[in-house]
């Protein structure tokens, strides 16, 4: 979801875009110094409203947690784009086998008082 920052970001970048468009009818149908000023200027404008709406990509992350006798094995885990990954094993749980992919997606596995999960890979894109 997009924060208010980011909308105002690219509403000025429409802005910025039609009065570009004005300004060069403007320019090719009267050429002169203040229109080709006004032009690089909102060029230079457009620009700048481009990257400040380029997001860095997230941090990917992966939490194992294996406690009072739960076991994760066999069962790695690729996280990229921001995946959040969890795997948690308690009170006698198993995950075995079930390696996790996933890209710009949450994924959760859990299982205790002797719960199972084996052979179940997940791939989330």
């Amino acid at each position: 979801m997009a924060t208010a920052t980011q909308k105002a970001v690219s509403a000025g970048g429409v802005l910025v875009g039609i009065a570009t468009g004005i300004v060069t009818n403007l320019i090719t149908d009267q050429w002169n110094w203040t229109l080709a000023a006004a032009l690089t200027v909102l060029a230079a404008a457009g620009v700048w409203l481009a990257l400040l709406t380029r997001t860095a990509p997230r941090r990917s992350r992966h939490r194992v947690r294996a406690a009072r006798d739960g076991r994760i094995e066999n069962s790695g885990a690729i996280g990229r784009d921001g995946s959040d990954i969890t795997q948690t094993a308690t009170h006698g749980g198993v995950i075995n086998g079930s390696p996790v992919t996933a890209r710009a997606a949450d994924v959760e596995q859990e299982t205790d008082q002797g719960g199972r999960i084996v052979d179940s890979p997940s791939d989330m894109q």
